[in-house]
C-alpha cells in the first residue's frame, strides 16, 4: 500500500495535528484513509519541518481531487482558529511521486508580487 505524505509549510499556519484532525473530520478525505502525524524522517522537505501527515492509500487519487481536499482542509483549519490568522494570496499544492511509491504533497503559500 502506498502512502500519501502531506507536508504543510509552517508559514501556512496549520500544524500537522490540525491538518490530520481536519482530514479525519472531512467525509471524503476520511474515506481515503486515516491521517496520522509522524515525525519527519530526517529528509528535509521544508526548512524547520518536524512533523508530517501520513495517509495510507489504496487508491490512486486524481491531482485535482487531492488539491481540492487539501485546500478545503487547510481553509477550514485556518477558519476554526487552528491556523494562524492573516491574508494569503494563493495556496500552492505540489504533488510529487517518489521512487518508493509514496506520494508527497507540499502545501505552501504562493505570494503574488507586483
Amino acid at each position: 500500500m502506498d502512502r500519501l505524505l502531506v507536508v504543510v509549510d509552517p508559514e501556512v499556519g496549520v500544524p500537522a495535528s490540525a491538518f490530520a484532525a481536519g482530514w479525519g473530520a472531512d467525509p471524503r478525505a476520511s474515506e481515503i484513509g486515516p491521517a496520522v502525524v509522524e515525525p519527519s524522517s530526517g529528509e528535509v522537505f521544508l526548512p524547520g519541518l518536524v512533523e508530517l501527515v501520513v495517509v495510507p492509500v489504496a487508491v490512486n487519487l486524481a491531482t485535482s481531487v487531492l488539491y481540492d481536499l487539501v485546500k478545503r482542509i487547510v481553509t477550514a483549519a485556518r477558519k476554526s482558529g487552528s491556523g494562524a490568522p492573516g491574508e494569503v494570496e494563493a495556496l500552492e499544492v505540489q504533488d510529487l511521486a517518489r521512487a518508493n511509491g509514496d506520494r508527497l504533497v507540499v502545501v505552501r503559500w504562493r505570494r503574488e508580487r507586483s
